[in-house]
Formats: C-alpha cells, structure tokens, sequence
C-alpha cells in the first residue's frame, strides 16, 4: 500500500501523465481551428466566384434572352472550377430580372478526421438584378409659352463612348408677347424615341431668351409679333441658359407630377422618368417658378439593363 501512496504524493509524476492526457484534445482543438478556417477561406473564395458569376449572367439580360444570361452564368463558373473545392457542384436559374446563383462543396479536414469528420459543408448563394431601366420615351407637348425660345431634347451617351446623342427633342418658337407668349412648337421625331443601349440619359433645356434659335436674331413688331432673322453676331450664337437634370444646380428647374425637384442634388433617373406610366412634366425656363412654361408628358415603357446590373443578395 505505501507504494500507492508515494505514486499519489509524487507531484512531478501525475504532471507529466496530466500533461501527456492533456494533449489530446488540445491538439484536437488546435487542429478544429485550423479546419474550420480553412473551410472558411474556402466558403469566402466560393462567394466571389458566385457573385461575380451572377454578374456576368446579369450583365448580358435585356429582357427577352434568359437562356443567354443563365449559360453566361454557367460559362464563367465552369471556368473557375479549379477554383472551388473538389467534387463542387453548382446551380444557375433565373426569375424575372434576377439571375440566382448557388454553389455547393465539401472542405477536406486535415485534423477532424481522427474524430470521424472527413469534411465539412460548404454552401454560397449569389443573386444580381439588372434593373429596369427606360427603353422608349414618347414626348407629348400639352402647352408651352413665355416669350423665351427654348429646346427640351433627349440625350444618351452610349456604352464605351463619352460623346452625348441626342435622340429626341421638342422645340418651341414663339410667335407673340400677347398672352405671356405663346408660339409653336415641332416634336422631333413625333412619335416614341427608342433610346437603345445606353450608359447615361439626361433631359436638357436650352434656352434663348430674344426668342430665336442660335444665329438668330428677334425682332418684336408693334402687334407684338416675334420675326427671326439671321444674325451672326456673337450676342446671338449661345444660349443664355442650359438646364440639365444631372446639374444639382438646374435640376430644380423641373417639375414632375406638379412636384418640383429638389435643389442641390441630381435625382434619379426613375423619379425623372417612370417605367411603364405617363409622368407630366413642367420646366420653368428661368423666371417665376410658380408658372412653368414647358409643358409635355413622357410615357415611359421600360426593360432590364444588364449595364447596370448589381449584387440584390
């Protein structure tokens, strides 16, 4: 019995088989660590790959080739397989505008194994949108006046390009003061603009205050008539205000739905135009704000853009 008892006083032995039982779990632990971080990395590299799969899917989507969106999609994963974790699978489908992405894999553990985990799962999802954004615009003047020439036009810049396109415009020519000024005015082209692929749109007046167009010159007779003559004086050949919905400083200039922009920020395309209604439209070309001179309606049909495709999930 006394060498049992000396086994349980000696301090330094059960150190040693502690420590030695100790070991196991912690090098179990240690090793956990080490798995789960990797199956981490793994999970974060497969999320890139999703995303940007979604995006390339989305980026081609204009509305009416599903089926070229999703091989897009599936194109840009099948490429990245030697990227994903061995025995990867994945998944491409589409519901209206979004196109989803999901990929599904296994992390091999190095340390779990002695516990009977070979692996730990590994799943990511992905979504993109491209959103709807205006394809054709039809102007329809419902009344326009004042004593000032002015020009609504359409204007986009096309993809890869810098240079702006006027696509649409509405001209207005007054006749007479009588009346605050009234006139004529031509549409151009008459019925609705397809405004094609585009990287930016922006509605701009441009403004003449005699009451002629650029090298023009107004002469108002004694029966308050406007005539235009040519005159290529410099007085004549700019305009004395440009109104650009992109401007923060001239937006405020437009009214839409009898509400008037905010002044000092540039409002978003979908406030300006609509998709698939009729907004109304009122500029104020420079004077008294509280009667708008340049009055039209915009009927707006609209479509996916993959231009501007973003990550929704």
């Amino acid at each position: 019995m006394a060498i049992f008892k000396r086994f349980a006083d000696d301090r330094s032995g059960n150190f040693g088989m502690m420590t030695a039982i100790m070991m196991v779990p912690l090098l179990f632990a240690g090793g956990s660590v080490i798995d789960v971080s990797t199956a981490y990395t793994q999970r974060t590299n497969m999320q890139g790959i999703a995303d940007a799969a979604a995006l390339a899917g989305g980026a081609v989507y204009d509305g009416t080739n599903q089926a070229a969106a999703i091989a897009k999609a599936q194109a840009f994963l099948k490429g990245y397989m030697d990227k994903l974790p061995s025995g990867a699978t994945y998944t491409v489908t589409m519901t209206g505008q979004n196109v989803d992405v999901a990929i599904q894999g296994k992390s091999q553990n190095s340390f779990m194994q002695v516990a009977g985990l070979s692996s730990i799962d590994v799943g990511v999802t992905s979504q993109s949108v491209a959103p709807m954004m205006p394809k054709t615009v039809k102007f329809t003047p419902t009344k326009i006046q004042g004593w000032f020439w002015k020009k609504v036009t359409i204007r986009v810049v096309r993809p890869n390009t810098t240079n702006e396109v006027v696509v649409g415009t509405v001209t207005y020519q007054p006749t007479t003061h009588d009346n605050g000024g009234q006139g004529t005015w031509v549409v151009d082209p008459s019925g609705t603009v397809d405004l094609g692929k585009y990287s930016k749109l922006v509605l701009q007046m441009d403004i003449k205050e005699d009451g002629c167009n650029i090298g023009e010159k107004a002469t108002i007779t004694k029966d308050n008539k406007v005539t235009c003559s040519k005159d290529t004086s410099s007085q004549y050949s700019k305009f004395n205000n440009v109104l650009r919905t992109d401007n923060p400083d001239t937006s405020y200039y437009l009214f839409v739905g009898g509400k008037q922009l905010p002044k000092g920020v540039t409002s978003p395309l979908d406030d300006i135009l609509v998709c698939d209604k009729t907004s109304t439209h009122a500029w104020e070309d420079g004077g008294d704000f509280a009667r708008q001179d340049f009055f039209y309606t915009a009927t707006t049909t609209c479509a996916p853009d993959g231009q501007f495709v973003r990550l929704s999930k």
